[in-house]
């Protein structure tokens, strides 16, 4: 084979993973987990935020027009059309996003102010 002396130089995928659970304690670990996730979100949330993708856009609700309607069914989803406007964000992907940025922002501060608490006994 062409490559097989630089793959045996290689160290084993099982090796890898054995030296990145060593090099860190579980409980340290477990500790920050938290803080990578958080950040995770909130890069996320300001990728949508920035971005503002089309398809996360609520459409117009009177695109076949405002005119009363004559069936009664029709005139009460008129009706519901017209009131859920009143709070209907205008990108989704906009409300998406703040959601991601507080749950990371609260999450990363949780994180940090139950450090500085410290454990039991301290």
């Amino acid at each position: 084979m062409l490559f097989s002396k630089s793959r045996s130089a290689l160290p084993d995928s099982d090796e890898i993973l054995d030296t990145i659970d060593h090099a860190m304690p579980a409980t340290r670990r477990d500790r920050w987990a938290p803080v990578a996730y958080a950040g995770g979100m909130l890069a996320i949330g300001a990728g949508l935020l920035v971005a503002q993708p089309r398809i996360g856009r609520v459409p117009e609700p009177a695109q076949a027009g405002d005119l009363p309607r004559h069936n009664r069914l029709r005139r009460a989803a008129q009706v519901g059309r017209d009131g859920a406007r009143a709070f209907a964000p205008s990108n989704v992907t906009d409300s998406i996003g703040r959601s991601l940025l507080v749950g990371g922002v609260a999450l990363i501060m949780t994180r940090v102010l139950d450090e500085f608490a410290g454990h039991d006994g301290e």
